[in-house]
């Protein structure tokens, strides 16, 4: 069993092997898809961060009825992702990308619903969230791990 605590750093997260089921508390932050080009294009034209994503662990998804639903993930999107500074993101469905490997980040699984505290942080003109949420020993299993590795249930 490995238990992690925000905030978890990338030394950490490098160590993470693929099938390790750990035991999260702390900060994710969940955001709609559309938002991270919104933190994109807002750092490249105020040459400033609108939230920073450095060491964060993410989510893409919105909450409707208090229930998280996850949204597509991308190998593009990803990689804007670790360059925003991510550590890891949380699939609702694990595909390889090659993105883990290049940035050497990690990629989780929910082993149990995720629920916990929300806090608003930024909401656009067209209700496109971006969410922290405090969860307490939330399951995730490693996914793909920071070497490329994917996990398979043999």
């Amino acid at each position: 069993m490995i238990v992690l605590r925000y905030p978890v750093s990338l030394n950490v997260i490098r160590k993470l092997k693929t099938g390790d089921v750990v035991y999260y508390t702390g900060k994710i932050v969940v955001m709609d898809r559309s938002v991270v080009d919104v933190l994109e294009k807002y750092e490249k034209y105020e040459g400033t961060k609108l939230y920073d994503l450095t060491g964060e662990i993410v989510v893409l998804g919105t909450f409707r009825k208090n229930q998280l639903q996850f949204q597509e993930m991308s190998e593009e999107l990803l990689e804007k992702l670790f360059l925003l500074g991510v550590n890891g993101v949380i699939l609702e469905k694990a595909h390889p990308f090659s993105a883990t490997k290049r940035f050497s980040r990690v990629l989780f699984e929910p082993l149990e619903e995720i629920r916990g505290t929300r806090r608003m942080i930024y909401k656009t003109l067209d209700d496109k969230k971006l969410e922290e949420l405090e969860v307490e020993r939330l399951v995730l299993r490693v996914v793909q791990d920071s070497s490329g590795k994917i996990y398979s249930k043999v």
